[in-house]
């Protein structure tokens, strides 16, 4: 309710300095009173909330014209110092200027007072979380919740019937919240008339009423409340009560959608997508899910994240899919899991992860996601594969696979089949395959898959090919393409440093070079390239002259790539 600051603009209420003598004192108008009228009503005008007894009218914290307000209140405090609502007008005027630290002092002194709008104010104050620290005094704010309640305001009802709702700060009891927001019902605010809607809709406290639901949405709708809106929109989506109905089900959800509503726009934005109702329209779908995501919505989030992953209404953006995919999991969103896990497996605007990507499915399948639940046997035979053939060197192997001379051709061939026919988007699957097929010899089906995995980017299958030109082993001897393709993942894989170093260690296609292999050597160890030590062992214990000793057996069939 607090955190917002600007809304319609009101009459000003600052001082007019009249034409006259000079010794004439200005004079403070107030909205609608004149120069006679009572300060702390005109303050009430400006800055008091719609649900405090004993009033008429009253704004919305987007109503409220801060300037005239603090204006109109600081008048009205100096006038009468011990008014209760005189303080808690304008600590909601002061809050909402962004001066916390103020309101929370005339809160409290309001809130002494039996107050229960400053009540409820403080209650906020303390049990919200600013900047992302934590609650200043969440106890606290609770107790201050319960009086501003005992009050009779509606706010503080709602409010404190959501968190017997969710079991936040209080043992969870339907029963109560239920009872709670009936009271704030019978004061016509909106948000407790929806929820006794949703609580019929749902069957919380009692058989599902879908046309006790329908009508309580209906008179929150009447009342202004945009999830009214919502809940009608859902039981002609699922046809609960009323006839399935699409096109209603739209109208509905537009209608809370237009007003700004998070779920609506996410739920029409679904329909857009889906053509469901209306025409097929992607970019009327994304626009709806930016909008709910820039309210932090998790659900909005997610579905943002697909579109971004697969270009509909938007162009493609893994980096952002994977953003928004991680949002919506920081806030509950299980089959962001899903997201994540796909994202991590295909190595979509990050590096490719199996382990992780298991990780997020597992979680994901635990929460009842389905898809989650369908990948992990996908997953499972890639990591297979990535066991059998794969470097332990690899960014996001965690150290799984095998030095090239431990591969089994037997077992690895055909799990990597298997992994390619799981899930044949990733090329690492194929560049796995060809590794095993080399280890095997059968180099005219490896070269292609390692041909591929090079066009991709992939560092293994660089290195990998790279030593096979090396050798000239299925493929015609060509050292300086071999070294090209070392140099090119160099930077960040191990293996491309110590086919390096071996190179210029004996001076294969590049000039002999001690000093240069001693450097790609110390790198390729660094990195934990155990093949690195003893060949720096080698180097350093020979002559400047005799450099060429190192032993290059197998280089480009179980050498360093392997």
């Amino acid at each position: 309710m607090l955190g917002h600051r600007f809304g319609f603009v009101a009459l000003t209420l600052a001082g007019l300095l009249l034409a006259g003598p000079a010794a004439a004192a200005p004079e403070v108008v107030t909205l609608g009173s004149g120069p006679a009228g009572d300060p702390v009503a005109a303050c009430g005008d400006m800055a008091s909330s719609p649900w405090e007894a004993g009033r008429e009218g009253g704004l919305t914290d987007e109503q409220v014209f801060i300037d005239g307000a603090i204006a109109a209140c600081e008048a009205a405090l100096e006038a009468e110092p011990q008014s209760a609502q005189a303080q808690a007008w304008l600590a909601r005027a002061y809050f909402l200027a962004g001066r916390r630290d103020e309101a929370a002092a005339l809160l409290e002194t309001a809130s002494a007072g039996g107050n229960p709008f400053a009540a409820y104010l403080l209650s906020e104050i303390l049990g919200r979380q600013f900047g992302g620290g934590a609650a200043q005094d969440p106890d606290r704010a609770v107790s201050l919740l319960f009086a501003a309640a005992d009050g009779g305001f509606a706010p503080a009802l709602a409010d404190l019937a959501a968190r017997y709702e969710t079991g936040n700060g209080l043992d969870a009891d339907l029963f109560e919240a239920e009872r709670l927001y009936g009271l704030a019902a019978e004061q016509d605010y909106g948000p407790a008339v929806y929820k006794l809607g949703y609580f019929a809709h749902a069957g919380f406290t009692a058989a599902a009423d879908y046309a006790r639901a329908a009508e309580l949405y209906e008179r929150a709708a009447a009342l202004g409340e945009p999830l009214g809106n919502n809940g009608l929109g859902q039981l002609y989506e699922y046809g609960q009560g009323v006839t399935q109905d699409y096109a209603r089900a739209v109208e509905y959800y537009t209608l809370a959608a237009d007003a700004g509503e998070k779920m609506s726009q996410t739920a029409l934005a679904y329909f857009y997508e889906q053509g469901l109702g209306v025409a097929q329209d992607y970019s009327r779908s994304f626009e709806l899910l930016t909008a709910a995501s820039g309210q932090d919505w998790g659900f909005a989030h997610a579905a943002l994240a697909i579109h971004y992953l697969f270009g509909q209404g938007t162009a493609v953006d893994e980096g952002k899919a994977f953003d928004l995919a991680w949002r919506a999991r920081g806030l509950g969103v299980v089959y962001a899991q899903g997201i994540i896990g796909y994202l991590y497996q295909n190595g979509l605007g990050t590096g490719r992860d199996l382990p992780q990507a298991r990780f997020h499915y597992e979680e994901g399948a635990n929460g009842g996601d389905q898809y989650s639940a369908d990948q992990l046997p996908l997953v499972d035979a890639e990591l297979a594969c990535e066991d059998a053939a794969g470097s332990p060197h690899e960014p996001g192997s965690g150290g799984r696979g095998l030095p090239f001379e431990a591969i089994i051709p037997d077992d690895a061939i055909p799990l990597c089949e298997n992994a390619v026919a799981a899930n044949p988007q990733p090329v690492g699957n194929r560049v796995w395959l060809g590794r095993a097929l080399a280890r095997a010899e059968r180099f005219d089906e490896a070269v292609p898959l390692l041909e591929e995995g090079v066009v991709a980017g992939n560092v293994l299958a660089h290195v990998v090919l790279g030593d096979l030109l090396m050798a000239g082993a299925g493929v015609d001897e060509d050292p300086e393409r071999a070294i090209g393709l070392y140099r090119a993942v160099a930077q960040t894989f191990g293996p491309a440093q110590l086919s390096l170093g071996l190179a210029y260690a004996n001076g294969i296609g590049v000039p002999q070079d001690r000093e240069e292999a001693l450097r790609w050597l110390r790198r390729a160890d660094e990195m934990g390239v155990e093949e690195a030590v003893p060949e720096l062992t080698a180097l350093l214990g020979e002559g400047e002259g005799e450099a060429d000793s190192v032993d290059l057996t197998g280089f480009g069939r179980a050498g360093p790539a392997y």
